[in-house]
């Protein structure tokens, strides 16, 4: 996986760099927004229509980048994988870090493998109109804003974009800025 994210960044490198940036989004790189809210960290995917979440996975990012490509469990760095959502919300990009109850299979049970790390990364395999894409970000858990439990999710403001953990934005705001996740290198 981690060779498969080295080559996939290696490649948009020239087409980031000649010019061909023109084609994709300004800030590079897809993000999504994330906030606490109770005990339960909310992550805001944003997509465009005709985009679905098919499969989510949270990692630990550093040890993940730190591992052999010969590893031979590819999930051991996994905090969290669930797939095939039954809620149209979480197909639509509204996610709870570890909570399986709006998929259909859960491959990795949340902290099965590792507890929830301090910057996680977050892999969303997505439908978009041509076939399938992945995007995914780091987030840093500990740096989202907090909220009371029972807080509305489409009302909070997210941490956005992990080098500026203070430029909070709610949902609509982070939708505007982000155009359609195809648009962003796998």
């Amino acid at each position: 996986m981690l060779r498969l994210r080295i080559a996939a960044c290696l490649a948009t490198l020239p087409l980031l760099v000649s010019g061909c940036g023109y084609f994709l989004p300004s800030h590079h790189y897809y993000a999504v927004g994330v906030a606490r809210i109770g005990d339960q960290v909310h992550v805001y995917a944003p997509l465009c229509d005709g985009e679905r979440v098919l499969e989510v996975e949270a990692y630990d990012n550093a040890a993940e980048a730190q591992a052999s490509d010969d590893d031979p469990d590819p999930t051991r760095f996994t905090y969290w994988k669930a797939a095939d959502p039954t809620e149209e919300s979480v197909a639509e990009g509204w996610l709870i870090l570890g909570d399986s109850r709006g998929f259909k299979q859960t491959p990795v049970s949340a902290g099965a493998n590792i507890p929830l790390p301090e910057r996680v990364g977050i892999s969303l395999r997505l439908r978009v109109e041509r076939g399938e894409h992945t995007v995914g970000d780091v987030v840093a858990v500990l740096e989202a804003p907090e909220y009371p439990a029972g807080t509305d999710r489409r009302t909070v403001r997210y941490s956005y974009r992990r080098e500026n953990s203070k430029d909070l934005r709610d949902p609509q705001e982070i939708r505007k800025q982000s155009g359609c996740a195809a648009a962003y290198p796998a």
